[in-house]
C-alpha cells in the first residue's frame, strides 16, 4: 500500500479496488482498538477511520494541499457518474478571469481523466494562439472586484485627514498641515498601492467616463492616455480601463499577449508536477529529449 498524499486528519493511498481498501482499513481498525482500548468506556471508539472516498484517478501537485481527481465511489456508494474534485487551485478564486477558471479547471480534467501531453499541449496551445490573436470573448479576460471604499482612502501621516485617490488630481499639499500626498499613508498604516483595476477606476474618475456603484470591471489595455498619479503627480500611461458594464469596453484594444500568458499561468502547476516542459504551449510543438532521440 503506497501513500500518494496527505492533508491534516487525511491520508491518500494507492490500492486496487474498493473492496482492498475496506480490508485494510477494517485491519487498521482492529489495530489500534487492539493497541489503544477504550478505556473510557465510550459508546465509540475515540479513534475512527473512515474509508470515504476511492478515486479512479487522483493528481497531486507539487505544491502543499493541491490535488484534482475523479471519484467514482464516496460514502459507502458507487456513483453513476464520476466526480471531478479539485482542491487548492486558483480556478475556485472568484476574482479570475473566466479564461482563467475555464483553462485550469478543463487541463485539470484532461491530466487526471490521463490524457497525454500531446493531447494536452494541442488543446492548449490552440486556445493560447486564440486568445493571442483576439479572437476570443472580451468578456471572458474581464475581471469584477467589489468597490470597497478602504481601498481608496488614504490619509496624512501627521494630522490624520483621510483623502479619497478619486479626488485628488488636483491636490498638492494636505489642507490642513501641507504634507506632500506622496507621504499619504493607507488606513493600515502602509504604502498606497496604485494598480490594475484601482488604477482603472482612477483613470475613469479623471476622465469623467464613468461612475460606479458597489462593484466595477476592469481590463490590461494597450493605449496612449495617461492619468496623473494622484500621490506623486506624475503622469501615467492607462495600462487598465474600468467600467461599470461590458459595453464600456467597447472600441478598447486589450492586452492579448498579457491575457494568452494566463493559459500558460493556469497549466504550469500541471507541467510542473509532470516535469513537461510549458513551453511547448506557446510552440505548439513537443520538444525531444535526448531519450527520445535515442
Amino acid at each position: 500500500m503506497k501513500v500518494v498524499y496527505g492533508h491534516t486528519d487525511s491520508i491518500y493511498v494507492q490500492v486496487d479496488s474498493v473492496a482492498k481498501a475496506q480490508m485494510i482499513c477494517a485491519d487498521i481498525q482492529d489495530s489500534v482498538r487492539k493497541h489503544f482500548p477504550n478505556v473510557m468506556g465510550l459508546e465509540q471508539h475515540p479513534v475512527v477511520l473512515e474509508f470515504e472516498k476511492y478515486y479512479s484517478a487522483l493528481g497531486v501537485g507539487t505544491t502543499k494541499n493541491r490535488n484534482a481527481g475523479m471519484i467514482t465511489w464516496k460514502d459507502g456508494d458507487w456513483l453513476e457518474e464520476a466526480e471531478f474534485v479539485m482542491t487548492g487551485f486558483t480556478a475556485k478564486r472568484v476574482s479570475e478571469t473566466k479564461l482563467a477558471k475555464e483553462v485550469q479547471t478543463d487541463v485539470l480534467k484532461w491530466w487526471v481523466s490521463q490524457e497525454t501531453l500531446e493531447q494536452i499541449n494541442s488543446k492548449l496551445s490552440s486556445t493560447f494562439n486564440d486568445v493571442l490573436s483576439g479572437n476570443y470573448p472580451l468578456e471572458n479576460v474581464i475581471k469584477r472586484s467589489r468597490l470597497r471604499e478602504d481601498r481608496f482612502t488614504v490619509r496624512c501621516p501627521q494630522c490624520k485627514t483621510k483623502y479619497d485617490l478619486r479626488e485628488m488630481e488636483e491636490l498638492k499639499y494636505c489642507k490642513k498641515c501641507s504634507v506632500s500626498p506622496s507621504k499619504f499613508r493607507t488606513l493600515e498604516d502602509r504604502n498606497p498601492s496604485i494598480g490594475s483595476g484601482i488604477a482603472g477606476v482612477i483613470y475613469a474618475c479623471q476622465s469623467n467616463s464613468n461612475t460606479f456603484d458597489d462593484s466595477y470591471l476592469y481590463l490590461k489595455v494597450i493605449s496612449k492616455e495617461t492619468f496623473t498619479h494622484p500621490l506623486t503627480k506624475e503622469n501615467k500611461q492607462v495600462q487598465y480601463l474600468a467600467g461599470s458594464n461590458y459595453k464600456d469596453f467597447e472600441g478598447s484594444l486589450p492586452d492579448w499577449k498579457h491575457y494568452a500568458e494566463q493559459v500558460v499561468k493556469k497549466a504550469e502547476p500541471i507541467y510542473r508536477a509532470m516535469n513537461w516542459d510549458i513551453s511547448n504551449i506557446r510552440t505548439g510543438t513537443i520538444q525531444k529529449t535526448l531519450g527520445d532521440w535515442f
